[in-house]
């Protein structure tokens, strides 16, 4: 019988899901150096990162050069040790990606980023992890393959477009809704991404994410979810 996590492989995918920044690690093209720098970051319905980079920038030459790197993430507390709240590595291999898809689920994320989204300089990559390193403070130390922190979302990939467009066209009230139960009292808000932790509504340059009480990976399950909200 398996030993329970004291970190799971949800709470490290749904840390990855609620920030929006991460320090990304690449190899430096001149010595091999690990180079850290700050990126905007997103995922996919499966929850693998997103990142928008301008190849002018010295992370993008370095993973032209060397597609492996690491993603970290972290929440650290209000106040107090910042090692006590919980963090996140990703340590994989980058793919540059062009599906609009992705492009929709980033700028759901990052709406400002739609300014300089299109310039040719700019491109969108994933990060395919190979292996994920979580820390939730003292003795919450758990190291993780990729299927357990990523199992596999194929069904909500095919559903999430179609869910989109039903939930816009046909239950635009229950979103506005939704938008007031988060604090946002306006009406107007779009379903820009749905996966299988949550959703994210937009409304000109702001985001807000809507978690479900459970991962879905199914269609039924999906509507369940939804009309909770």
């Amino acid at each position: 019988m398996a030993t329970a996590r004291s970190f799971s492989g949800t709470e490290a995918r749904q840390l990855l899901r609620r920030v929006r920044t991460a320090t990304l690690s690449t190899l430096n093209r001149e010595d091999g150096i690990p180079y850290g720098s700050l990126v905007n970051l997103a995922t996919d319905v499966t929850g693998w990162p997103l990142i928008l980079v301008s190849s002018l920038a010295w992370h993008t030459r370095n993973l032209l050069a060397d597609a492996r790197a690491s993603l970290l993430v972290a929440e650290p507390p209000a106040s107090g040790d910042a090692l006590t709240g919980p963090r996140v590595t990703v340590m994989g291999q980058f793919t540059r990606v062009e599906e609009e898809g992705l492009k929709r689920r980033y700028l759901a994320c990052h709406p400002q980023a739609a300014a300089y989204a299109g310039f040719g300089d700019f491109a969108f990559w994933r990060l395919e992890p190979l292996r994920i390193h979580a820390v939730a403070g003292f003795g919450r130390i758990e190291t993780m393959e990729a299927d357990e922190v990523f199992p596999s979302a194929n069904g909500m990939i095919a559903l999430e477009e179609s869910a989109i467009q039903h939930m816009n066209k046909h239950q635009s009230d229950a979103i506005d809704r939704l938008a007031t139960r988060l604090g946002y009292e306006t009406e107007g808000w779009r379903v820009e991404t749905i996966d299988s932790d949550g959703i994210i509504l937009v409304k000109g340059q702001t985001s807000i994410r809507s978690n479900f009480t459970e991962a879905v990976y199914s269609e039924s399950s999906l509507e369940q979810a939804i009309w909770k909200f």
